[in-house]
């Protein structure tokens, strides 16, 4: 039997397959290596795993996650599923590496991921060839879930935004101006809660005050991500994640703009990923 995880900062996806047939799934709570400490992985993964599962008979295991960017965290990821699975080979990969799997299978392609964070890559059709560092929430993350709260935030905040959408946005958030800062600034989770304002983003997305802040942000992760890769003007470029499927639209209409091809946009990688491994054999 083969389980495949995919694994993101919000969220966690499991996938058991056995032969072709998807036999367990489920979902947890993300993490992400850079920040979670390793007893804190440890313990999501034991309160999460059902009871149900037979965890002796996964064979494969297939873990793509953000942050397994380095040799360091791919061991620590290794190290902690194996004392969960001890008879699984165990390959541990960067969720960038899940992204241009699932989105582009064996071809050629820029592949992106626009969720919590952001990332992307230059896929030759087996290995990632190119890769722009994407630099964390605190510098980059450009096109993601936490650069558009922080847009947000700065248009809130610095008074640019109309009344109606300031009025609509502390009735969102359930805080006034100082603990919106407060929120920023105290809670060491605090880019998640940025993040978690995207949702407002989109609900509004009409108004055009908040559909300019998502094309900035799709215009900022252009100009710093995908045109820095070889011949990405004739290559087609495929997205997954929620902002990247929620704000499609805008996403589709600033890619034009740009002159550049859209290829497939996708929410979640897993499908993707079932599709390519139900038809390895290892």
């Amino acid at each position: 039997m083969k389980l495949i995880i995919d694994s993101g900062s919000t969220k966690t996806e499991w996938a058991v397959l056995n032969g072709n047939h998807v036999v367990e799934s489920f979902i947890t709570k993300g993490f992400n290596p850079y920040y979670t400490k390793p007893e804190d992985i440890e313990k999501s993964i034991k309160v999460a795993l059902p009871e149900s599962m037979n965890l002796l008979k996964i064979k494969q295991l297939y873990f793509f996650g953000t942050g397994c960017s380095t040799k360091e965290n791919c061991h620590l990821i290794t190290s902690i599923l194996n004392q969960f699975f001890p008879d699984a080979v165990i390959s541990v990969y960067h969720d960038l590496q899940g992204a241009a799997v699932a989105l582009l299978k064996n071809k050629k392609g820029i592949a992106c991921i626009l969720g919590t964070g952001s990332n992307s890559c230059l896929w030759d059709g087996n290995e990632v060839a190119e890769n722009v560092p994407s630099l964390g929430y605190l510098l980059g993350d450009e096109g993601s879930a936490v650069y558009l709260g922080k847009l947000l935030l700065k248009n809130i905040l610095g008074g640019k935004a109309d009344k109606e959408i300031t009025q609509s946005f502390y009735e969102y958030a359930g805080m006034s101006f100082a603990d919106v800062l407060h929120q920023i600034y105290k809670d060491p989770n605090a880019n998640r809660w940025i993040a978690g304002l995207a949702p407002f983003v989109t609900e509004h997305i009409k108004h055009p005050q908040i559909k300019e802040i998502a094309r900035k942000s799709f215009r900022d992760f252009i100009e710093n991500q995908i045109s820095a890769y070889t011949g990405y003007k004739s290559l087609e470029i495929s997205f997954l994640g929620s902002v990247a499927f929620h704000l499609q639209d805008v996403l589709v209409e600033v890619m034009q703009e740009s002159g550049l091809k859209t290829g497939v946009i996708m929410k979640s990688p897993m499908e993707g990923l079932i599709d390519y491994y139900r038809n390895i054999n290892d």
